[in-house]
């Protein structure tokens, strides 16, 4: 049987991939299981080997974070909007660590907005959002001076 490292290694790579739920389980099948916790360890080590490279093969083509959201309704947000807002979240934030600052973000926008994910939110929403994180950066800037 899988570990419990490896089924979270293969779930982390298969939401970086942006995997939908029937292309998994169709690659999981051809191990002849349906779950990955039903892997070998040596299965699991091959399967997250398969998924790494498709990793690899995703960040040198060019691939920008939610860009697998391109196409879905107009009236939802962009994925350069959503960049955007992580970016200027990202200037004003007071940690360096990566986990936090999402995690900062994510309460932020669910305490003043009640949205619960930034991927949730209309795009007049997010302008309305990056515009007052731009007015709060502009403030602390000015502060350091």
């Amino acid at each position: 049987m899988s570990t419990q490292l490896q089924i979270k290694q293969i779930h982390t790579l298969k939401n970086i991939l942006g995997l939908d739920d029937d292309l998994y389980r169709d690659m999981l099948a051809s191990f002849d299981v349906c779950s990955s916790k039903s892997l070998t360890e040596t299965e699991a080590n091959i399967f997250i080997s398969i998924l790494n490279d498709k990793v690899k093969v995703l960040k040198n083509s060019g691939f920008k974070k939610y860009d697998e959201l391109n196409g879905r309704n107009p009236i939802m947000a962009t994925p350069l909007q959503l960049r955007k807002l992580e970016a200027t979240w990202q200037d004003i934030c007071n940690s360096d660590d990566a986990k936090e600052q999402k995690r900062s973000l994510r309460a932020y926008i669910k305490k003043q907005f009640h949205i619960d994910d930034i991927r949730f939110m209309t795009k007049a929403k997010a302008s309305r959002i990056i515009a007052i994180l731009e007015q709060i950066r502009i403030k602390k800037y000015l502060k350091a001076l």
